[in-house]
């Protein structure tokens, strides 16, 4: 069922804060989980969609800041291009964020329409090994002030089930596509437990257990490892929000498009 822990692990996410929060504790995790060597990249432009994203790789342009981690932390390089990323390792994985800077909604297919057009710049630039992924993103609050969760009436479950029908049916049906993280329905079990909250601001995840939970389902959507044997957790998350993180990202590895209540009772 699991695949074995890679001794080496190169990443790279295309992507804006929500591929951040999910990468933020990625390398520490990996390391705790057996992986020997850890390269990770992220590409940042704050809200940047998947038509951002193409717009910026077609015109080449110099508009990101490079995040990099290889198991000692987190560096920046200001105005990168998405080619030079993607060409600069022999990533094992390339993943994709959408955003909604400029208008698009997670919820509508047309948002999706330059995602496979992307995903042929990417395969053009990047070496032959490497595993096209996805990353789902997750909803908001309730009292979010985001227009799209305030067009469903703030009915958070709606939208989720949106969320989930649009990557299943769209990004689900590109081959290109090997992996899709299903980070947000992770977001939605943990949502089930005696947690307060995962999220700092309505949206973009806790610093702590909210993103320390992203990253335990991308490792494991990405690498098919089981996660479950994780020892290590950010400073400030107890032992029962580890429990709860872990229990969360395995239920979404298990079951990616359902919501599934937690057992962890304190």
């Amino acid at each position: 069922m699991y695949r074995p822990v890679p001794k080496e692990l190169s990443i790279l996410s295309i992507g804006n804060s929500f591929s951040v929060d999910t990468m933020e504790h990625l390398a520490n995790i990996a390391l705790s989980l057996g992986v020997e060597r850890i390269r990770l990249g992220n590409l940042y432009v704050g809200g940047c969609s998947i038509a951002m994203h193409h717009a910026h790789a077609v015109g080449d342009m110099p508009v990101y800041k490079y995040y990099t981690n290889e198991g000692n932390g987190w560096s920046c390089t200001p105005e990168y291009k998405i080619s030079d990323a993607v060409r600069r390792e022999k990533w094992d994985f390339i993943s994709i964020q959408h955003g909604s800077k400029d208008g698009s909604r997670y919820t509508d297919p047309a948002s999706y329409e330059r995602l496979p057009a992307l995903i042929g710049y990417v395969k053009a630039l990047a070496w032959e090994g490497a595993k096209l992924a996805f990353n789902m993103t997750w909803v908001g609050e309730p009292y979010d002030t985001h227009a799209e969760l305030i067009s469903y009436g703030r009915d958070q479950l709606l939208v989720y089930r949106l969320i989930t029908e649009v990557t299943q049916r769209v990004v689900g049906a590109i081959p290109d596509v090997v992996r899709i993280s299903p980070t947000g329905t992770a977001v939605q079990n943990a949502r089930t437990s005696s947690l307060e909250t995962v999220s700092r601001d309505g949206y973009h995840l806790t610093y702590d257990v909210g993103r320390y939970l992203a990253g335990l389902t991308f490792l494991g959507a990405l690498t098919g490892a089981d996660i479950r044997p994780v020892t290590w957790a950010p400073e400030g998350v107890c032992e029962v929000a580890r429990r709860i993180a872990v229990e969360s990202a395995a239920n979404a590895l298990a079951c990616p498009y359902e919501v599934t209540q937690s057992q962890i009772k304190e």
